[in-house]
């Protein structure tokens, strides 16, 4: 059996209640957008695809070591961008500051994993918030330069202290996703 996996850090309950505002905010603008729910708001560190089910103890270990030197710190979303792609709907995402804390962990959970499944070079620091619905590409633009003119008001920092491995179940309404397990990041 093989699984749709991946690696994730959680954001805080206030991060939450923040980004519901964001999207409140943004919903007042009356353009075709798709909410991602903010119970499910997470920054991707890594995505490993479909894994079989036979290695999973083998990536929680791999997962364990990557992450036991790494330290808690602490992240802050700056500003809303949009990422666009011709063939697929246009994402919504709140960007992040840069962190060397957070391109380490990431280099080093990526590096640990790569024997199991290949990782991208590129890394894109972002928390999806919501999808343009697919319309004709003059709609799209005009969504993407209205949301591009819209200021978000300052956003609080929230702790990283963790990663999440996580299961992604795909259904005709979206995904859910089952936290398989927690990795704690050194507090020292």
């Amino acid at each position: 059996m093989k699984h749709r996996l991946f690696i994730a850090i959680d954001l805080s309950e206030s991060s939450k209640r923040e980004v519901i505002s964001v999207q409140k905010e943004l919903d007042k603008l009356e353009l075709p957008i798709i909410w991602e729910n903010p119970a499910k708001c997470h920054l991707t560190l890594n995505f490993l695809g479909h894994v079989d089910h036979a290695i999973l103890h083998q990536i929680k270990s791999l997962i364990t070591q990557a992450v036991k030197n790494i330290s808690s710190f602490s992240l802050r979303p700056l500003y809303l961008e949009t990422l666009y792609s011709r063939h697929d709907p246009t994402i919504l995402y709140l960007s992040l500051a840069k962190s060397e804390e957070l391109l380490q962990l990431q280099a080093s959970v990526s590096s640990s994993i790569s024997s199991i499944t290949p990782q991208p070079r590129h890394f894109l620091l972002h928390i999806s918030i919501g999808k343009l619905k697919r319309t004709d590409p003059v709609s799209t633009k005009r969504a993407i330069d209205i949301i591009s003119n819209q200021e978000v008001p300052v956003l609080s920092e929230f702790l990283v202290d963790h990663v999440t491995l996580y299961k992604s179940l795909l259904s005709r309404t979206g995904s859910t996703y089952q936290k398989l397990a927690t990795f704690q990041l050194s507090t020292s």
